[in-house]
């Protein structure tokens, strides 16, 4: 049986899974931090050596993003609200006007 993205008790469980996911962003990035770090330092004493768990936290972190995402498209109301900025927000805008305008 197929959840109901409609149904309280799915979306109140995507939020929970959501929260432990943005936990464990946070954490990664830390840890991807640390590696990167030292890293830099190495590369400025002229050594080559570089930590391969850098990529492996990268490939970590970009599957949690994946899930994060995969749960806002199946549960919209989950996701953080959007906001418009950057170059294309004068586009944004103009559409949202000329819908208003039509209706």
């Amino acid at each position: 049986m197929r959840d109901n993205p409609e149904d309280p008790v799915a979306v109140n469980q995507a939020r929970q899974f959501l929260a432990a996911l943005y936990d464990q962003v946070a954490d990664i990035s830390r840890k991807l931090e640390v590696v990167d770090a030292r890293n830099r330092r190495a590369r400025a004493r002229g050594t080559a050596r570089v930590d391969p768990r850098a990529g492996d936290l990268r490939r970590e972190l970009y599957e949690a993003h994946r899930l994060i995402d995969g749960l806002h498209r199946r549960y919209p109301e989950t996701a953080p609200p959007t906001r418009s900025f950057g170059r294309h927000a004068h586009v944004q805008a103009r559409l949202a006007a000329s819908t208003e305008s039509s209706s």
